[in-house]
């Protein structure tokens, strides 16, 4: 599901305020009433005639008309009446405070939107341009937020008929014409219940409240060609799923007009069309009708497809007829053909998905592809909690996928990240199709990104490593954007156009993520170290390095410990070897030197699982990689520090400014001695993690604050 894009649009133009204003700054009201218009010159000053008689002091209210791109007049209109009523006031607390405002971009959401970016009441209230207000509408509901403490209040709508109603309209199809009284004559004021929303002609929520759920959904308002009106339902889902309070207060009361066109049968079926429509349209909004999951595969769009059309085939030709045949009432004729409409709209809009994912949204629809479906990035789920909307595949990328979220009108509506390519297990074929498939997405308009999240082929020689880290060139060369976890991502790359294209976020970290880190003591005894409660133990993941790295870190560490030798008291230093460089057999060389040393231990088969174990034994992690820029796990630095672990790692780009500023240790990687003088600090240092570092590498919060970072790269990739 795709969460939208709700932007103020601060360059709305503001085409007259009132003359008289009085001198200094005047108090701010109480409420702002926003009334859109569009081609109803007419109909708006009417509206805002009955707005001009409330029995609220004008003080406390303001009035902002938002003009949707009229051209029939309606802003000189509006304005000469404005500029009539000021001269009226005698008092300056009598001066109508009214504005009009041009927002060009067409549809309800936007002009509404912009209407809250102007307003500088506490509590807006909106009004269809074809309604007339009662007397007290303003009174009453401010009424009712002092007394209830209300985030969003609704009214009642009544009725105006323009025109003889016709025999065939009942009075559950008034809700057409934008009737709404759900206790019927019951005038208490009551809580909306649950599933009830608000009436689109009039209601009202606290501005500070509209902010914080990112205001309206411009995707399923109504726009000139596209008469959909789902968003105050959803709006209320937002509401309601944060927690906030809808009322219902019948003393705020407004009449819609139900002109004669209206009150024809086409306009019923129409609109009973379009609402059918805007029900798919609403499972890609942010917040989707709970019994409508959102179809996200072509598979799952056919399916879905189906079964609306054996329900529209259900309706002609088993339902209807049998109204028929039973001689039922007019309106339930109309009812089931306006059903009929319904299914109609949802079968259209589905069918149109299947050549066209939406188009107007404020997120691009991803496609996440890592080496592993089943264990991928913990970003994914925040992704998600964003609504985002989100397919995860391990290796491939559909080809539907591509077509269905090519570029649409010159915009780019979808997006390909591919996590760490250089991780991704492919045989030559398997390679040369998902290159050919970055390729297609390219000329479809697809923006492409890519994280590059280090790994061990980076500075392993060999075949196999070496056919990795050309696949992952090649993908990240293909990428529109490179997001590398780096403080100094300029210093990743040689090459000028992947140093271009290169974004550097912090990576998260793991603490309270991780399972709970076994005892020292315990730890220890479970390993069979025979060693003193004051030895100090460092740990060196020898799987992500290569022999040669070893055998320095090694070499370092006898230095040291000769060092701590000649102490008094001396202190006994341990290394401990986990794994073996990866796709060799541990050298005969370290198994010589491990069993000379008894002070450097190795385990040759190492398991995820037992990451716990082994970092609860030691007391600091080094990581001794040589002096190429581009080497660095990021992610086992940051496991570790996790664990209140200090971290010995070289000056590189990919562990520069990200480990915590207590916890890491850096060492010059060109220089031989420079590690050895950091392992040697690191026995001289008490490492406590302070607040901050601990809430920097909370996992919950950090992902989350990553999710957010991919989503700026997101926009900024795909809408600017």
């Amino acid at each position: 599901m795709m969460k939208f894009h709700h932007s103020l649009n601060t360059d709305a133009h503001i085409r007259s305020v009132p003359s008289n204003q009085p001198q200094g700054r005047s108090p701010l009201p109480r409420l702002s009433i926003i009334l859109c218009t569009y081609n109803r010159r007419n109909l708006v000053l009417a509206a805002l005639s009955s707005l001009h008689r409330q029995t609220l002091s004008p003080h406390l209210y303001e009035v902002i008309i938002v003009d949707n791109g009229s051209e029939d007049g309606t802003m000189e209109a509006i304005e000469q009446y404005i500029q009539s009523l000021h001269g009226e006031a005698i008092l300056p607390e009598q001066i109508w405070q009214a504005r009009c405002i041009s927002e060009q971009q067409n549809g309800l959401a936007y002009a509404r939107n912009t209407g809250i970016a102007h307003a500088r009441g506490e509590i807006a209230v909106f009004l269809d341009d074809d309604c007339i207000a009662d007397i007290n509408l303003l009174e009453s509901l401010l009424f009712a937020y002092d007394e209830t403490n209300a985030d969003a209040i609704g009214g009642r709508t009544e009725i105006r008929w323009e025109g003889d109603r016709p025999y065939w309209l009942s009075d559950n199809m008034r809700d057409v014409l934008g009737y709404f009284s759900p206790f019927g004559n019951d005038m208490r004021r009551l809580p909306m219940p649950l599933g009830l929303a608000f009436s689109n002609c009039c209601f009202s929520a606290k501005i500070s409240v509209l902010r914080k759920i990112d205001l309206f959904s411009p995707y399923i308002s109504k726009r000139l060609y596209s008469p959909t009106n789902l968003e105050i339902e959803e709006l209320c889902q937002r509401l309601r799923r944060e927690g906030y309070q809808l009322w219902y207060e019948p003393r705020a009361l407004v009449f819609h007009r139900a002109p004669t066109a209206r009150l024809k049968k086409p306009f019923f079926l129409g609109r009973a069309y379009w609402q059918g429509r805007a029900e798919i349209l609403a499972r890609y909004a942010c917040q989707p009708r709970p019994d409508a999951p959102p179809p996200s595969t072509t598979h799952q769009i056919l399916f879905t497809a189906l079964r609306e059309w054996i329900y529209l085939l259900y309706i002609a030709c088993v339902q209807r007829p049998l109204v028929f045949l039973a001689r039922k009432p007019t309106s339930e004729h109309m009812q089931a053909a306006m059903e009929q409409s319904r299914a109609a709209g949802r079968l259209r809009q589905l069918l149109q998905a299947l050549y066209h994912s939406p188009a107007e949204i404020s997120l691009p629809s991803v496609m996440f592809v890592c080496a592993n479906e089943r264990e991928h990035p913990p970003v994914i789920e925040h992704l998600r909690g964003e609504h985002v909307s989100m397919i995860v595949r391990k290796h491939a990328i559909p080809l539907s996928w591509l077509w269905r979220h090519r570029a649409y009108q010159q915009r780019a509506i979808g997006l390909i990240h591919i996590y760490q390519p250089g991780a991704f297990t492919l045989h030559l074929l398997a390679r040369k199709r998902f290159l050919f498939t970055l390729w297609l997405a390219r000329q479809l308009g697809i923006a492409i990104v890519s994280t590059d999240a280090g790994g061990w082929w980076h500075n392993f020689p060999g075949r196999r490593a070496r056919k990795r880290l050309a696949f992952e060139y090649l993908v990240l060369s293909r990428s529109d954007a490179i997001q590398a976890f780096s403080r100094k991502p300029q210093d990743l790359y040689v090459e000028k156009e992947l140093r271009q294209r290169t974004c550097g976020l912090p990576h998260p970290g793991y603490r309270g993520s991780d399972p709970p880190l076994i005892l020292r003591n315990q730890a220890r005894n479970h390993l069979n170290l025979a060693v003193a409660d004051d030895d100090f133990l460092y740990l060196c993941h020898a799987y992500l390095h290569t022999e040669t790295e070893i055998l320095h870190l090694i070499q370092s560490f006898q230095e040291v410990q000769q060092d701590m030798a000649l102490q008094d008291p001396p202190r006994a230093l341990h290394l401990l070897l986990v794994g073996q460089p990866r796709g060799r057999k541990l050298s005969h060389k370290l198994r010589e030197i491990a069993s000379v040393d008894e002070h450097i231990h190795i385990y040759p088969k190492v398991r995820e699982n037992d990451l716990p174990l082994y970092l609860g034994a030691t007391d600091a992690v080094v990581f001794p990689h040589g002096a190429c820029t581009i080497v660095g796990n990021i992610r086992a630095a940051l496991h570790a520090a996790s664990y209140d672990r200090l971290v010995i790692a070289p000056t590189l780009p990919r562990y520069h400014g990200l480990l915590p500023l207590h916890g890491g240790i850096y060492y010059q990687p060109e220089s031989p001695s420079s590690i050895a003088e950091a392992l040697d600090a690191a026995t001289r240092r008490h490492y406590h993690p302070t607040t901050d570092e601990l809430q920097a590498l909370d996992a919950s919060t950090s992902w989350r604050r990553y999710a957010h970072d991919l989503i700026n790269l997101y926009k900024k990739l795909v809408f600017h």
